[in-house]
């Protein structure tokens, strides 16, 4: 029998409609919950999202702040120049592509037959130049999509830009841009001092001026100044150690594109601002005057004049230094050779770079003054001095007969006898004369009783001083590539050995190692400015500071007033002397002793530069030290330092240190030299530095 199934009623038919509306209605809900989220509660979200799709952001580079000597006298400008490159947005636009591998047969072939004959113009007039160079900038994942990629950095002249301009259809997205560049009124004086800019690279991000977000690592006001890879950074001297204050903040503009790129419109200027101006320590009359009787002095002591009777002079290189000795302000820096710092403006070949920082040109680019160290000579005696009276080995009184030699007591082997400059006699001494006629003999006896009565004085008392006045540590300048010279030690010598015993003929510290460097030879090298620190510190009686090359960082209120109207800037910051330590004298009369001896040194008939004095005296008295390094192979290193007013009544305001090596005596070369220079500063009579080059009227202030 068959089964009949019963039929659906009213009732089934209501509730399969009720569930069915249900699930619709629940469907409809979620669906204007979820409109309701996107259009209301994160609409600002998708806003920001659909707003950077469709904008682009230019970076811009704002001008660098200015240089200036303590007199507000421009070192470094701005002025306008024409570099060519590459405008991104526009060469995409004229169907180049975008480089980034996804452009189509014909965007790829029409940008290489572009970028080859922009090589091929460029190479025809002397500037070599190859596509691949060009194609590799253009693809860079560094540069935005509508950035300028600049091709030459230095200026392309007017030929060329009007070139360009009207062959455009053969150089589409190519064109000649403005920008400003540093500009050097002074021409070659205080290269090494200013330092350079350039293309700023990876390993400046990594390095203590900027973080590796490309930020300034402590932005002066507040406000970070972020790089792009066609910027400009400070690569030496005070451009380098001050890029925070002289690099101007940056600005982007920012502009909508289409959905194919195309500009629409700009949405944001840039608001720029230029960098500070920084006002150096330096006199740049004074350092001129330095730079040119340095040259002058290595000139007349080149190789094959007669350094004295038995040998020639090769004098190739030298360095000068002039301290305040009442608060520590550097105010002139020189080092030769030199070089023009217009060769690095808008970047600088291969070539011409390693002839800069060749040895065979004799580096003109290295600052000497505190990057290089040399054997101090007998200005060491100072430090000897210091430390004889301090561990109380002798006093001013002691007396020492000079017979012109000197033999170590209870030598049996090597070398036992040592003598003075020629093997003269001076008699007679104390501490005094000592200082005055430079006896090495009685520093030598103070060098052999120092190191037999180790037990006593410990095994590095003369260095304990040496550090005290300076030596073997960096001065703290704010300057890269400052070295710190060297103070060997006992314990120096035994680690130095140990890593590396072929270059060592001992492990142990001797007599004849400490009687070495009594006389600032052997294990001791100085650099220029911390000697003439060391003289700045004894000349004011003993306070140790941080030499200083900034005064203040200022920014102009009205840009078409005088620089050097301080009503018309703001200060940003001011540099105040800084104390690093103390150098005690155990007795007064010690101090007084030293000083006395310093000033006999020019002033007393036995002298060992009275003779070149009274050629070129100063208006006030002058003290100093004479100094000759002997160098294996080589002539001998000329020193002299000197500071003055040396009237032991008021502080000096001078000290001044001048090291040419392969000069001959310090009598003979270095002294001369200073004593040229501060007759000059005595005398009022400092000529006006030449301005080598007109500023272009053109150019925008940089501060």
């Amino acid at each position: 029998m068959a089964v009949v199934a019963p039929s659906s009623g009213p009732e089934d038919n209501r509730l399969r409609l009720s569930i069915l509306g249900m699930v619709i209605v629940g469907m409809f809900a979620a669906l204007f919950s979820r409109l309701y989220y996107l259009q209301v509660v994160d609409r600002q979200t998708f806003q920001e999202a659909s707003r950077a799709v469709h904008t682009r952001t230019k970076h811009e580079e704002a001008p660098r702040g200015r240089i200036l000597d303590r007199n507000g006298k421009v070192l470094v400008d701005n002025r306008v120049v024409v570099v060519l490159g590459i405008d991104k947005e526009r060469a995409r636009s004229k169907g180049l592509g975008d480089g980034d591998g996804d452009d189509k047969p014909a965007q790829t072939a029409r940008r290489e037959a572009t970028f080859k004959r922009l090589a091929s113009m460029l190479t025809r007039d002397g500037i070599p130049t190859k596509y691949s160079a060009i194609e590799t900038l253009y693809r860079d994942k560094r540069y935005g999509p509508n950035d300028f990629i600049p091709i030459l950095d230095h200026d392309v002249g007017e030929d060329m830009r009007a070139y360009v301009s009207e062959h455009h259809d053969d150089f589409p997205g190519v064109i000649a841009r403005a920008r400003t560049v540093r500009f050097y009124p002074y021409g070659t004086l205080a290269a090494q001092l200013l330092g350079y800019v350039g293309r700023v690279i990876e390993s400046d991000l990594r390095s203590d001026v900027v973080t590796s977000q490309g930020t300034v690592a402590k932005p002066a006001s507040g406000e970070a100044k972020p790089y792009s890879p066609a910027d400009e950074i400070g690569k030496g001297g005070v451009e380098r150690a001050f890029e925070r204050y002289l690099r101007g903040t940056p600005g982007d503009t920012v502009i909508q594109v289409d959905a194919r790129g195309r500009r629409i419109g700009t949405l944001r200027e840039p608001r720029l601002r230029p960098g500070d101006d920084l006002w150096l320590t330096i006199d740049i009359d004074l350092q001129a005057l330095v730079e040119q009787r340095l040259a002058a002095e290595i000139a007349a002591r080149g190789p094959g004049t007669a350094c004295d009777k038995v040998s020639s002079c090769n004098a190739r290189e030298g360095s000068s230094v002039i301290i305040d000795p009442s608060n520590g302000p550097v105010l002139a820096m020189a080092s030769y050779p030199t070089f023009d710092p217009t060769l690095l403006v808008n970047g600088i070949s291969t070539e011409t770079w390693n002839r800069l920082n060749s040895k065979a040109a004799h580096k003109p680019m290295l600052n000497r003054a505190i990057a290089e160290s040399y054997a101090p000579g007998s200005t060491f005696k100072l430090v000897t001095a210091h430390a004889a009276l301090t561990e109380k080995l002798i006093t001013p009184e002691f007396v020492w007969n000079d017979r012109g030699t000197y033999r170590l007591e209870g030598c049996t082997s090597g070398k036992c006898v040592f003598q003075n400059a020629e093997g003269e006699a001076a008699g007679s001494v104390d501490l005094r004369r000592a200082i005055t006629v430079s006896s090495d003999t009685y520093f030598y006896r103070i060098g052999d009783l120092l190191w037999r009565g180790r037990q006593v004085f410990g095994d590095d008392a003369i260095q304990t001083s040496a550090r005290e006045f300076g030596f073997g540590r960096r001065s703290g300048i704010d300057l890269p590539s400052e070295s710190s010279g060297l103070v060997g030690t006992p314990q120096w010598l035994r680690r130095t050995y140990d890593a590396n015993p072929k270059l060592w003929d001992h492990r142990e510290w001797t007599v004849g190692d400490n009687v070495n460097v009594s006389i600032g030879q052997g294990l001791i090298s100085v650099t220029p400015l911390q000697l003439a620190n060391a003289y700045a510190t004894f000349a004011n009686g003993g306070t140790l500071r941080v030499p200083s090359i900034a005064l203040r960082v200022t920014r102009p209120k009205a840009m078409n007033r005088p620089v050097v109207d301080l009503t018309n800037v703001e200060l940003v910051r001011s540099f105040e002397p800084v104390e690093r330590a103390t150098v005690r004298f155990p007795e007064p009369n010690q101090y007084s002793v030293m000083y006395q001896g310093f000033q006999g040194v020019t002033a007393s008939p036995a002298g060992t530069a009275s003779k070149e004095f009274r050629q070129a005296p100063t208006v006030w008295p002058l003290a100093g030290k004479t100094g000759t390094a002997q160098v294996l192979h080589k002539a001998d290193t000329s020193l002299f330092v000197a500071f003055g007013p040396a009237t032991g009544l008021e502080t000096s305001r001078y000290a001044m240190a001048t090291i040419i090596p392969e000069a001959g005596y310090g009598a003979h070369a270095a002294a001369p030299m200073t004593f040229s220079v501060l007759q000059a500063v005595s005398r009022g009579e400092v000529p006006a530095a030449p301005v080598a080059r007109t500023v272009d009227p053109t150019a925008p202030s940089g501060g």
